[in-house]
């Protein structure tokens, strides 16, 4: 089942032109999130997230036409994919529309969470190529090469590739932003041009300032002899938080002591505002 202009519709029910400039060009754009203890606590900063780039990047769009969490609600209810009582993965996406001044069209649906993260924690694959287009900052449908970097990492037994620059600098995984534990010190990539500022590392980034970490966003350089992680995780919206074990020949604690207290805050932070 799909939501479409508060309506809940089967699947085939939603027509998308073949001249719509998603099929054209592969404008568009989409947001992934989830429910957590049956509410999507994070939809309005994720909505808030696709108006902006909507706007930035010239997409007709009304917020208005946005779904709140009622439709959220509606929608997996009405959905038998979903068992009764379950959280569930949300994609909400808009097409690129016919022309620029004509609306694309705007659909979300609902999906069963993917089976849990394994407990001996992630192991990090083969690197991609650093995305140097302004179009980094924006989750548009232009998705390919995120994955095929996702996708080539898979088919190697691992769970994640990392985007590099031509100059030996850690950015973003190809579904997720990356922080490192070093020296006492918890770091990001900064994003700015260089990777998708993600929702669950912005909370991250907040809960670990209330927990009184020392907190710092700063370039990671791979082949700096200094950059010497202790412990490594992974964040996305559907995740939160994913405990890296290896990376190449390197081993980390599945999760170490501040990816765990992180992980317990962040959860209890998700669930505490659904009820």
């Amino acid at each position: 089942m799909i939501w479409h202009s508060g309506e809940i519709l089967p699947d085939d029910a939603l027509r998308v032109s073949i001249l719509d400039r998603t099929f054209e060009h592969g404008l568009g754009l989409f947001e992934t999130f989830r429910t957590w203890d049956g509410r999507p606590t994070l939809l309005p900063r994720h909505m808030k997230r696709l108006a902006c780039s909507a706007r930035t990047l010239g997409l007709p769009l009304d917020p208005a036409d946005l779904p709140d969490a009622g439709a959220v609600r509606a929608l997996i209810d009405s959905d038998r994919s979903i068992p009764a009582g379950a959280d569930a993965v949300l994609r909400v996406t808009l097409s690129g529309g016919l022309s620029p001044d004509g609306g694309g069209t705007l659909w979300m649906r609902a999906m069963p969470l993917p089976p849990p993260a394994p407990d001996s924690g992630c192991v990090l694959g083969p690197t991609h190529a650093a995305r140097t287009d302004p179009l980094v900052e924006h989750k548009t449908l232009n998705y390919w090469p995120n994955r095929l970097a996702y996708d080539r990492a898979r088919s190697q037994g691992c769970d994640e590739s990392v985007a590099i620059s031509p100059d030996g600098f850690v950015w973003e995984g190809s579904r997720t932003n990356l922080f490192v534990v070093a020296d006492d010190q918890l770091l990001t990539p900064p994003c700015a041009g260089k990777a998708l500022p993600g929702i669950m590392r912005v909370l991250v980034l907040e809960r670990a300032g209330a927990l009184g970490l020392d907190v710092r966003e700063a370039p990671l350089g791979l082949f700096d002899p200094t950059f010497r992680p202790e412990e490594i995780f992974l964040t996305n919206s559907v995740r939160a938080i994913l405990p890296v074990a290896a990376w190449g020949d390197a081993r980390y604690p599945a999760p170490g002591p501040t990816t765990e207290r992180l992980r317990r805050d962040v959860l209890h932070w998700l669930e505490s505002l659904s009820h």
